[in-house]
């Protein structure tokens, strides 16, 4: 069998399915679900910077390249100028219409959100909360999909130092 010439993106995006079909299984047995296309309560209230793997930054970045100049030097500006710490704005939010710029490039965190949990808390915003109350959820594993993110594509870091990294290298 000939070795694959894949760099990630197939497991990446096998992931991302995983993570979508838990989503729409949560969405689907709670009868709805507040995370949804319009919803941009979590990208408002950003209790850091988002946190990606190499892999999910290659894929990020490419659709920041792929949006008109304007848009992308916007982007790019919020993005440098991203505090370390929030609550903050998502800088790939797009605050006239309340969705991400990139939403098929989205990192895994962002997929996860409202639908995941990790031991210590859950990752979820009031509305999922309210809407979760009283009501049998089966909530997605958070540890296990850092585990294998981390596992294909390294640690995360801020989506500022993937920045600081590319105008260093001159790639941004």
């Amino acid at each position: 069998m000939g070795r694959s010439t894949d760099d990630g993106g197939d497991a990446l995006a096998s992931l991302d399915a995983e993570i979508a079909a838990r989503a729409e299984a949560t969405a689907e047995a709670a009868g709805g679900w507040p995370c949804r296309a319009g919803c941009d309560l979590c990208c408002r209230r950003l209790a850091r910077p988002p946190q990606l793997t190499r892999l999910e930054w290659a894929r990020l970045r490419a659709a920041i390249d792929g949006l008109p100049a304007s848009v992308r030097a916007e982007v790019r500006a919020r993005m440098a100028a991203m505090p370390a710490a929030g609550p903050l704005v998502c800088p790939l939010l797009d605050d006239e219409h309340g969705r991400c710029r990139v939403y098929e490039a989205r990192p895994i965190a962002c997929r996860t959100y409202g639908f995941y949990v990790r031991r210590e808390h859950d990752l979820v915003c009031d509305e999922v909360e309210r809407h979760a109350a009283g009501r049998p959820v089966v909530w997605g594993n958070h540890a296990s999909i850092d585990v294998r993110l981390e596992r294909l594509a390294g640690a995360p870091r801020p989506l500022g130092a993937w920045l600081r990294d590319d105008e260093r290298d001159g790639a941004g």
